[in-house]
């Protein structure tokens, strides 16, 4: 499933996931707090990584403008690049998900919350949802384009690219990546082994933040290293068609990877 979520803001940080996330967890917790307990346990719990069943992206009105600015990060003020919006515009959050439990208590808890306010100066106002046109994948190759950057990183999290000297140690750390994640998902790995053609892309690297890493590290941000654009993708028609619902790569929940079926 897949859906628009036109939310009302005046500005954004360039550094904005972490308030996506934020946001996903309220609602969930107004709407269903089992089930956000669920997909987001307690520190305290032995497994607390839950692979999530969705992705995100975010699209910006036209006519923004990006300055310099005092952003807080958990308590911290920090000096960083903010977007600013025309008065009366709004964002689209757009998300896709393989669980219509996920998509139902989402749904429901924003249209309870109405607004949200992660700070005194970052706010959203909850205008409307709107259903999308989700694709049949039936073949087993697929032209994509990102959405939000692909992040794929190898057991010792440097992260892979998909360039041509290095495209076969590439597919093998994203067969090793969705095969674990899938296992999560839906209870078995990948039905054949997947393999990522570049067609067009480039280098992003993304400045992110989260409270555990925060907390862990004493630093503000982390700067992770992606990669956007088209490609083509082989792979089971089954296996396409969760990773275009689900995101490719990882650290999809926390809005990487959402990919949309290119135009032929």
């Amino acid at each position: 499933m897949r859906f628009k979520i036109l939310l009302r803001s005046d500005k954004l940080p360039l550094i904005y996931r972490h308030i996506f996330m934020s946001m996903i967890k309220e609602a969930l917790k107004q709407s269903n707090p089992d089930y956000k307990d669920k997909l987001y346990p307690d520190k305290n719990f032995e497994k607390t990584k839950v692979a999530k069943p969705f992705t995100f992206s975010i699209m910006m009105p036209p006519g923004r403008k990006l300055e310099t600015g005092t952003i807080d990060i958990n308590g911290k003020t920090i000096t960083d690049k903010i977007f600013y919006y025309p008065e009366g515009s709004y964002l689209s959050f757009l998300l896709s998900s393989s669980d219509y439990e996920f998509v139902m208590n989402l749904y429901n808890g924003l249209i309870k919350m109405k607004r949200f306010e992660y700070s005194s100066d970052i706010k959203f106002e909850y205008l409307k949802s709107m259903l999308l046109n989700e694709k049949d994948i039936t073949e087993n190759e697929i032209t994509f384009k990102t959405l939000s950057p692909i992040l794929v990183e190898n057991k010792n999290e440097k992260p892979v690219l998909p360039i041509q000297e290095s495209l076969q140690n590439f597919n093998d750390e994203l067969n090793i990546i969705q095969d674990k994640i899938f296992k999560d998902v839906r209870g078995f790995g990948l039905k054949s082994r997947l393999n990522l053609t570049p067609l067009n892309i480039r280098k992003q690297v993304v400045k992110h933040t989260l409270r555990g890493f925060r907390e862990k590290t004493g630093r503000d941000y982390m700067t992770l290293t992606c990669f956007e654009g088209t490609f083509k993708l082989q792979g089971s028609p089954e296996d396409l068609h969760l990773l275009y619902q689900t995101g490719i790569g990882l650290r999809t929940g926390q809005g990487f990877g959402m990919v949309e079926v290119a135009s032929e």
